[in-house]
């Protein structure tokens, strides 16, 4: 259990200091090297610091979602959230932030898709299923994001081209602290938390997460929610 934790601990506190430095150096590129006189310049570092500030808060709020007493009382802030906007956020983020070739295939329907969530945890959750998606993949990433009103239900379906989930593993990947090993692919940066906080997630909005996957084909995970 100690291993662990250190092994949380450190990893945790890379992750920390990413979007701080990230955000630091576009700050000092603006005030120190007249970056900042420049519109086009200052409005992208600007948006660099935005997009690393939700990401940074997403961490913090990931890390007290998992304290024990914060989990037994975690509640969600329901609001009507239109899926679409989301996913193209998270859409450009993941572009703007990784050199792997990606194409983000979208089918919400209805266009304007409504689901009754917590803005801010579903957009996490979310975005750990791409991020993995990302990571456990070839160089060419192909995602395909589908979603859609089901009876008394709200689908949200991502599919991707990565190298797989073996069907042992399958049944432990929402465990918290597990990582699965994947040959040369173990020593991507994670603390093994990613996929236990979107169940938490998903299962505090009364829904549910399930997974198929096949090795070196690819894995889906279907999120199923109620709809309001």
């Amino acid at each position: 259990i100690e291993e662990m934790k250190d092994d949380f601990t450190n990893n945790m506190t890379h992750k920390l200091k990413t979007p701080i430095a990230v955000t630091y150096s576009a700050v000092d590129a603006m005030l120190n090297f007249r970056q900042g006189e420049d519109k086009g310049k200052r409005e992208q570092y600007l948006k660099i610091c935005e997009e690393q500030l939700k990401r940074l808060s997403g961490l913090v709020e990931k890390i007290l979602s998992m304290s024990m007493e914060r989990r037994k009382t975690l509640a969600m802030n329901k609001e009507e959230v239109e899926l679409r906007p989301m996913i193209q956020n998270l859409v450009k983020e993941f572009q703007l932030k990784s050199d792997k070739k990606m194409t983000f295939l979208v089918n919400i329907s209805p266009e304007e898709m409504i689901i009754h969530a917590d803005r801010m945890h579903i957009g996490n959750a979310l975005g750990n299923i791409i991020d993995n998606s990302i990571k456990y993949s070839g160089e060419e990433v192909e995602i395909k994001i589908k979603a859609c009103h089901q009876a008394d239900s709200d689908i949200i379906v991502l599919q991707d081209n990565g190298i797989g989930i073996s069907e042992e593993n399958q049944k432990r990947i929402f465990d918290k602290f597990y990582r699965v090993g994947h040959g040369n692919r173990y020593d991507v940066s994670g603390y093994g938390l990613g996929l236990y906080y979107v169940q938490q997630i998903v299962e505090r909005h009364q829904g549910s997460i399930a997974v198929e996957s096949t090795i070196n084909k690819g894995t889906t995970f279907t999120i199923t929610l109620p709809a309001k």
